[in-house]
């Protein structure tokens, strides 16, 4: 989109008209409407319609209308919407607090410590299970909350009376590779015909051998499952000193043909995905490392070939 030329289209016109309607309906319909347009990517887009909602966060009335408002600002993950939704984690409407626990991990700097994880800490003790639910699953996958009293929080969520809150405080925890959740792991990953994807992220994670057991059972239901098939090659000790030799292996192959490049290997917190990150003076560029190795027949030298394509020699 070129942000210069962008301008609102008529339904886009239309529903920030529904916002200044006396009917708090219809004012809950334009909010909508317009996070439903909102999308990452669409800069121009996200700026006009945090222009459009914000000013009016401090005289909505109305809860649902209120909520439907917090959409908006959670999909256009602006930060000028931080101060709005750090007031609003108090409201004494649930599905007010719900919406903004759904939000605040879209919104803001990744900061440990940040204001927006000291919200989310308020809301995981929410009186409502969904406001629970939302918080802690925000504070199990935000990556900059990872000290010592996000640990605590989610600790005091697992025997929480809601069954999904204690299954996102497990998921949290094992991302943050706290071994005295492996048996309520291992029986998430059992009770479930199909596990969550976030289950089997944090097995990933977590990356012990005691898990190899329950995800070879499912390895073997579903061998298509490239989900499973990357917790259990993570749990293997094995498979990981293979997949270390061979990203170590790359790098050398690339160090020899393209000493030009500055190659690196690298993952985010609570992730798996090693990613080669490639810094070229015209076309820095990265790669996730497992799909590229695939890409390569798993080797490393025609992977390296691949990334000398990619990148043209500095002359």
């Amino acid at each position: 989109m070129n942000d210069d030329a962008w301008a609102p289209d008529d339904d886009l016109r239309a529903a920030a008209a529904l916002l200044s309607a006396a009917d708090p309906a219809r004012r809950a319909a334009g909010y909508h409407r317009l996070a439903a347009r909102t999308a990452p990517g669409e800069d121009a887009l996200r700026a006009w319609a945090v222009d459009a909602v914000l000013p009016r966060a401090g005289r909505e009335p109305d809860g649902p209308a209120l909520s439907a408002l917090v959409d908006v600002l959670g999909a256009a993950q602006d930060e000028r919407a931080l101060p709005v939704l750090l007031e609003l984690a108090a409201h004494p409407d649930g599905a007010v607090r719900l919406a903004v626990a759904k939000a605040l991990p879209f919104v803001g700097e990744p900061v440990q410590d940040s204001p927006r994880v000291r919200a989310l800490l308020a809301l995981s003790r929410d009186a409502a299970p969904a406001v629970r639910d939302a918080a802690v699953f925000g504070l199990g996958t935000l990556d900059e909350a990872y000290g010592p009293a996000v640990r605590a929080a989610l600790r005091e969520r697992l025997d929480d009376e809601d069954e999904e809150v204690a299954e996102e405080a497990v998921r949290g925890l094992a991302r943050r590779q706290d071994a005295s959740v492996l048996p309520r792991l291992i029986d998430l990953l059992e009770t479930y015909a199909e596990p969550h994807p976030l289950t089997l992220s944090a097995a990933a994670v977590l990356g012990r051998p005691e898990l190899l057991p329950v995800l070879a059972e499912l390895a073997a239901e579903r061998p298509e499952d490239r989900r499973i098939a990357a917790a259990l090659d993570a749990c293997d000790p094995a498979r990981r000193e293979e997949r270390s030799a061979l990203a170590w292996r790359l790098l050398e192959e690339l160090a020899v043909r393209r000493p030009d490049l500055d190659a690196a290997l690298a993952w985010d917190r609570f992730s798996t995905d090693l990613e080669l990150r490639v810094h070229h003076p015209t076309e820095p560029g990265g790669y996730l490392l497992d799909a590229l190795l695939r890409h390569a027949g798993h080797d490393p030298s025609g992977a390296a070939e691949l990334v000398d394509a990619d990148f043209p020699p500095v002359r």
